[in-house]
């Protein structure tokens, strides 16, 4: 796990060198063992490099890395889990290694197998690789877009970067917002994350799944993966216990490290199924590598917060026996809030990157440097409230019991005097009900979802595969939003601390089996994550396996908006550019506020629409600090 970043000058401009100091002072976070910089001979192209020492921290292993025949040039950031496999394969066919990296066998895959060795590849990756003998330049990014990868192309002018303020450092004063997200996230909106959009005008994210070759005649984006389906056995029994299978093998290919590793617990099912699943896992004693699980794990825990998950980890740490480390998420005073702030790649949608960042900055100083975290099961496995699509898709089969039981598993995802799961789903139904008769009435056909969802999906993500409301809010929520999303606030929050975070869920077979699966087997029999459920049977304990209350994972916002934060909040809501602001109705807000802090509408919801407009004006306020 890394930083990289580069300038190709297609036009055969030399590139400024000082530009190096601009990106080291942008990427320096997220590669704290040291730089690496490479020129092409014509000067037009830079490599820069922050590294993040996790695979063969020896001085063998920096990068820009250089090919054994000299032709390619790499910079990565990521990791390449199977990579062990990879080299026996590539060692069979006479390639010679140096070093015990997976960027070394990216370089003698491309070698190799060029462009299609990213079918081969399992893990989370962004990476440049430059042709000296072409002079071009290729650049890829994983299935699912977990590692992160922007860039801004103009008149032969080619940025790129793990992160946006890194383009923000190269471009200046020059740099200019982009309206219509700006308006979105104001309004905490965060879908854009699953697009080619980013917060600055014409900087563009590349979409997880797509590779770039660029060079003086071409610029050519392209889709390389395409979600595919897979053959899944025909009883849920049988499917757990592949679903047990493949977790388990991805668990086991994640824990190759050369430095410690440790695992984040929320007390939730995701999280829990990693850690135990760990402690089962039988670890090959000819591979070193898996020494460095040091059976530790860490939870954020919000004290005398409805919010709290600690017991739930602290009983789910004992009956495995590991050791766990409890993080107290306070309130942050200003400072602290403004760090977690300048970390962020630009303005977040909501106040969960506060608890993120403080977690992984406890992890970092603990020594260790590689978590594994359980991200991914609520997207895929309809752990978030779909009842509306849910129902619908039961609808269109007339399939009763299954509109009752789906009903149930909504119904009963927890009660809390912020959140009621009955009164939730009681709304979205009567809501659906009343929609439907009313389109029946004019004459129209019933509602249906699938045509809206489909159109709110950026061009690259619209799936043929999905017609089925359920299955297509499952694929947008897994592509498009909220996921992509969290991806970007867990990468940003555990790279600010020099912490890499791998994700088992997001191993690609295991993405392609779930999405796979019957709808049946995602929710049912009361349950969402069914299938998980059944797979982690005998593994994670009943008390946690078959909760079905569902907390977010967010700040306390109410409790800290009334308290530490007030005066902050209040500067900057009472300053010009928010009651000005072309983004959003700062004056409404205000309005909003006032009655927030007089107990007149204090909700969890109210502080979660306040706080993006805070965000926002705070970035534009002090944007000129990454230029």
């Amino acid at each position: 796990m890394c930083g990289i970043a580069g300038i190709f000058n297609t036009n055969g401009k030399s590139v400024d060198n000082n530009n190096i100091h601009r990106i080291d002072r942008a990427l320096q976070h997220r590669g704290p063992d040291g730089i690496g910089t490479w020129h092409n001979e014509t000067g037009n192209l830079l490599f820069v490099h922050r590294r993040l020492s996790i695979l063969d921290p020896r001085a063998e292993g920096n990068q820009p890395m250089i090919s054994h025949d000299g032709r390619y040039v790499i910079i990565h950031n990521g990791e390449i889990f199977n990579f062990v496999e990879l080299k026996i394969e590539l060692e069979s066919k006479g390639h010679l290694f140096r070093t015990e990296t997976d960027t070394e066998v990216i370089l003698a895959s491309f070698r190799e197998w060029g462009e299609a060795m990213l079918h081969k590849f399992n893990g989370m990756w962004a990476f440049a690789i430059y042709d000296t003998q072409e002079k071009n330049l290729f650049l890829a990014r994983d299935r699912f877009g977990i590692k992160p990868l922007y860039y801004k192309y103009n008149n032969g002018e080619f940025f790129f970067a793990s992160e946006i303020k890194t383009i923000h450092s190269l471009l200046g004063s020059a740099a200019e917002p982009d309206t219509a997200v700006m308006k979105s996230i104001a309004q905490a909106g965060f879908e854009y994350h699953g697009s080619e959009s980013t917060y600055l005008k014409n900087v563009k994210a590349l979409p997880g799944g797509y590779r770039i070759r660029i060079s003086a005649e071409d610029f050519m984006p392209r889709r390389w993966y395409d979600l595919k389906h897979r053959e899944t056995p025909s009883t849920l029994s049988n499917q757990a216990i592949e679903l047990q299978e493949l977790l388990s093998d991805s668990c086991k290919l994640r824990l190759r490290s050369d430095v410690k590793i440790a695992t984040c617990l929320s007390g939730g099912l995701d999280s829990s199924s990693i850690t135990c699943l760990l402690h089962q896992i039988k670890t090959d004693p000819q591979e070193s590598r898996f020494v460095h699980y040091a059976h530790e794990s860490f939870i954020a825990s919000f004290p005398g917060s409805q919010i709290d998950e600690r017991k739930k980890a602290e009983a789910l740490s004992r009956s495995v026996g590991n050791t766990l480390n409890i993080v107290d998420i306070l309130s942050p005073d200003t400072s602290m809030l403004e760090s977690a702030m300048k970390a962020c790649d630009g303005p977040m949608h909501s106040m969960a990157f506060i608890p993120i960042w403080q977690l992984y900055k406890s992890i970092s100083s603990a020594g260790f440097k590689v978590t594994l975290d359980g991200q991914g099961p609520d997207e895929m496995l309809g752990g978030y409230n779909c009842l509306q699509a849910a129902f619908l898709s039961a609808f269109r089969r007339f399939n009763i019991p299954r509109m009752l039981d789906v009903y149930n598993v909504y119904a009963s995802q927890g009660e809390s005097p912020q959140w009621s799961s009955k009164k939730l789903s009681r709304t979205i139904l009567w809501n659906l009900m009343k929609d439907s008769a009313r389109t029946k009435l004019k004459g129209g056909k019933l509602i249906d979802i699938s045509d809206r969802i489909n159109e709110e999906l950026p061009p690259a993500r619209r799936e043929r595969y999905f017609s089925d409301p359920f299955d297509l809010s499952l694929y947008r929520q897994f592509f498009t939003s909220p996921l992509p999303a969290i991806l970007n606030q867990f990468d940003r929050c555990s790279m600010a601390s020099g912490v890499e975070c791998r994700m088992p869920f997001m191993d690609y077979r295991v993405v392609e089996f779930l999405f796979s699966l019957p709808q049946d087997s995602k929710t049912g029999k009361g349950y969402t994550k069914l299938v998980l459920r059944e797979a982690m049977k005998g593994i994670v304990p009943d008390s946690t396996r078959l909760d079905k209350n569902k907390l977010g994972f967010n700040a306390p916002m109410v409790e800290w908006f009334k308290g530490d934060l007030k005066s902050f909040m209040e500067s900057v809501i009472n300053s010009d550019t928010y009651l000005q602001s072309e983004y959003f109705d700062g004056k409404k807000l205000k309005q909003k506020w006032t009655a927030f802090i007089n107990g007149q509408n204090d909700s969890f919801y109210e502080a979660s629409l306040l706080w993006p407009s805070v965000h926002l004006t705070w970035w534009l306020n002090n944007k000129n600090q990454f230029a």
